[in-house]
């Protein structure tokens, strides 16, 4: 299937005690986005001007690049490049890598949302249950102990996961049915395994039109960001 996943620990086993950094990566991370302190004033914006992710809110300092419908944070960013430095690329490499993945992840979620595919809180809280019975049953479930063994507690682990499945889920659903509708058209006369070939380059290009809708920019000043993203406190 032709989805973007957020880093799924099959990609980065096999190396030594590397499921152990990257918890420690994600833990330190995800406790950094609570305490952030801003020095953009007394501003806040939504992360997104819809869907779910409407409702996660940060400070001015913590954005990263700005979109016409996304905003991406620093966290999302550094996570990100950590991740392929874990893979063994340079600093300078795992950054533009990074930077890349998430201006494509996010502009995919401001796909799926206008085109009618955002998820509930309970379509996220059941997913995490099923996420759960599978970590605890998979093959590489010494692994999955080892990353939620570096947060502060089992519960402090799935909350994260929960704020990447409000992202990851409503792409998930709209790629399937990009991939659907791609394959109902070509299916007949392409071999299978020329078929995943051929959708993984579809799928490549839609990301980076996705992308470029974006008309990404960083952000310096509060002024790189657009006032239809402020919360009203």
């Amino acid at each position: 299937m032709g989805i973007i996943s957020y880093f799924p620990v099959k990609y980065i086993i096999g190396k030594n005690d590397v499921m152990s950094q990257w918890g420690n990566i994600l833990s330190k991370q995800t406790q950094n986005e609570k305490n952030g302190v801003s020095s953009f004033g007394d501003t806040n914006y939504k992360l997104t001007t819809k869907g779910i992710n409407s409702q996660r809110v940060v400070s001015g300092e913590e954005i990263y690049e700005a979109g016409t419908d996304v905003l991406i944070s620093k966290q999302e960013v550094e996570q990100a490049k950590e991740f392929y430095v874990l893979q063994g690329q340079s600093e300078k490499n795992a950054e533009k890598e990074a930077v890349k993945y998430m201006e494509e992840f996010n502009a995919m979620y401001v796909e799926a949302v206008n085109n009618g595919f955002d998820v509930t809180e309970q379509e996220v809280d059941d997913y995490i249950s099923e996420l759960q019975k599978m970590s605890e049953e998979a093959e590489n479930a010494d692994d999955v102990k080892k990353v939620i063994a570096q947060f502060e507690s089992e519960d402090a682990y799935w909350e994260y996961q929960k704020t990447v499945c409000r992202k990851q889920l409503p792409i998930q659903k709209y790629v399937a049915v990009l991939e659907k509708n791609y394959l109902d058209k070509i299916e007949k006369d392409v071999a299978d395994s020329d078929t995943t070939d051929l959708w993984n380059k579809e799928l490549d290009k839609i990301k980076e039109k996705a992308a470029e809708k974006q008309k990404y920019k960083r952000v310096q000043s509060d002024k790189d960001i657009d006032k239809k993203f402020e919360v009203n406190n």
